[in-house]
Parts: C-alpha cells; structure tokens; sequence
C-alpha cells in the first residue's frame, strides 16, 4: 500500500510538467520539418510523456480497481521507460557537464553573446557570461529534481507491473 501512496503522489507531482514537456516535444516536432536535427529530442520528449500517460493510466484504470489490462499496455510502458531512463542520464551527464566544465561554458556563453552582438549591435549588452550561467544553473537544478522523481517513479512503476502481472492478459 506504501508503494500505491508513493506512486500515486509521484504521478501527480510530474504529470503537469510532462504536459509541458509533451508542450516542447510538439515545438520539437514542428521544428524537425526545418532542421531534423530536431526529431531526436523531440522522440525523447514523446517517449517520456507517453510513458508518464500510459503507466498513469495503467495506475488508475487497472491496479486500482482490480480490472486486467491487455499486455501491449506492459509494453507500452516498458519501452517508453527506458526511453525515460535515457533521458534521465542525458541530463544528468549534461548537468554534470555544466558543473564541472564552468570555465569551458562561460567561454561559450561569452563567444554566443559576442556573436550576438555581432549580429545585432545592443541586444546582448544586457546579459553576460555569469548571468546565463547562473540561469543555466538554475534549469539544471530543477531537471535534477524532476529526474530523480521520474527515475523513482521509474522503479515503482516496474515494481507495480511486476506486483500486478495477473492483471495483464494475453488478447
């Protein structure tokens, strides 16, 4: 019953910032008509939210009431999950990147603002190098955040299919 509570309170913490990142995925999507460079991180934002959508409704509309689900439902969320976990690391490793390499971004961020300012003449005397540092920074620590609650909402959700195999039935 623990595991049920834990599930239930990690779902409705990163449902609504699935929704955005579903939000980001689309822009993404829309965005590899362009450039396709695009479809990767646009496939790993689909995958990510399908897998919160899915192992929610899994949650909800079988283990909760008891009714069985079809066995392409387990599939569903298994291999969304590890496109999950990918996800995970990537900003994990990227955040680690960011932490440890602070020399190496800000000279990054300061030749991204002098191409700027080639560009435009006045629009990036406004920011500097420790600015979008420290903003940088900031996103990062809520990935974080949000990563360790969806890697843990990843681990319950493989205890919960295993927990409830007798609901998922062969078609």
């Amino acid at each position: 019953m623990k595991l049920e509570k834990t599930y239930r309170i990690l779902s409705a913490i990163l449902m609504p910032i699935v929704f955005i990142l579903a939000f980001f995925g689309m822009l993404f999507l829309m965005a590899a008509f362009s450039n396709p460079a695009f479809l990767f991180a646009a496939f790993v934002l689909i995958c990510v939210t399908i897998y919160m959508v899915k192992s929610t409704q899994f949650y909800r509309r079988n283990i909760e009431p008891g009714i069985p689900a079809k066995a392409s439902v387990r599939d569903w969320i298994r291999v969304n999950a590890f496109v999950a976990i990918f996800f995970v690391l990537q900003v994990i490793v990227s955040a680690i990147y960011l932490l440890a390499m602070k020399k190496q971004v800000m000279a990054n961020f300061q030749e991204l603002l002098n191409q700027v300012q080639d560009m435009q003449p006045g629009a990036a005397s406004a920011y500097s190098p420790e600015n979008l540092y420290a903003s940088m920074k900031n996103i990062m620590i809520f990935f974080i955040v949000f990563d360790v609650l969806l890697a843990v909402h990843i681990v319950c959700t493989f205890k919960l299919l295993k927990k409830y195999r007798d609901l998922l039935v062969q078609p």
